[in-house]
């Protein structure tokens, strides 16, 4: 009599291919959606580059290709944005890759950005009127006050070097308004190692709100925020040479070196 011979030993390999090809398979489509991305945002760049708008840069956020930048004017503005969205026709909406291209991160003197989201005390009581025009007002005196000038620190470190007396502008205004919670947003330009940018600009959002707390300001009020160089005003590196050692100092990398002061919600 035969002997019969048992095929879990088959079916258990077969299992694990069927597994392994699974992987396989979503793998090189995880891969390929980010070759997409990655793609489309440097044909995005490659647009704008072209058209000679070195003050735009295009950023991955989400399902968003977002465009960010300061120009001179509302129309350098319009035109960089069809700049990037005439390179990626075609692309935007493809399975994988981007939902669509958002400009309004490109500023220009006179643009009016979003209002910031403010928390209300109660979560049944709506903010009223009168504080949400309280509200406006402090916020643009607070910018005003915050880009009187330019606060200066010690090369890669925290120390603030110049500035103070627009510090001294900003903590006139917090105290002033201190019902309103103030976030200290510090930026870095993008030259260098992007971690060591995140733990300067920490270190100098730091800085400047013990300053403000000695001028006064009340510590509950002011929260520090590092953003390192996720969020450059202008392409400051428009040679591609950002992390090339000895690069000269440049006007664009200073005008990405900056503190923003927001509020961000009643206290």
């Amino acid at each position: 009599m035969e002997e019969r011979k048992s095929c879990w030993p088959w079916c258990l390999l077969g299992l694990v291919g069927l597994a392994l090809l699974g992987w396989l398979m979503s793998y090189t489509g995880k891969g390929s959606a980010k070759n997409m991305i990655d793609g489309t945002r440097s044909l995005a760049q490659e647009g704008i580059d072209s058209a000679g708008f070195t003050f735009a840069r295009a950023e991955v956020v989400g399902s968003v290709l977002k465009i960010v930048g300061t120009a001179p004017d509302k129309a350098n503005a319009d035109a960089a944005c069809k700049a990037a969205n005439d390179k990626v026709t075609g692309r935007i909406g493809l399975p994988g890759v981007f939902s669509t291209v958002d400009c309004t991160g490109i500023t220009y003197p006179g643009y009016e950005a979003a209002a910031p989201v403010v928390a209300s005390t109660s979560p049944n009581k709506a903010i009223s009127a009168a504080a949400k025009a309280e509200l406006s007002s402090c916020q643009a005196r607070l910018s005003a006050a915050g880009k009187s000038g330019a606060v200066g620190f010690a090369k890669n470190k925290e120390q603030i070097l110049n500035g103070q007396d627009i510090l001294d502008r900003v903590a006139a205004v917090a105290k002033e308004c201190q019902k309103f919670a103030v976030e200290i947003g510090a930026h870095t330009d993008t030259g260098g190692a992007a971690d060591r940018n995140q733990n300067l600009s920490d270190l100098r959002a730091n800085a400047v709100r013990s300053y403000l707390i000695n001028e006064g300001v009340g510590a509950g009020q002011l929260t520090a925020k590092g953003f390192g160089e996720t969020k450059p005003l202008v392409n400051d590196f428009p040679n591609r040479n950002a992390d090339v050692p000895g690069q000269p100092d440049s006007p664009l990398r200073a005008q990405n070196r900056r503190i923003e002061f927001t509020i961000t919600a009643l206290q």
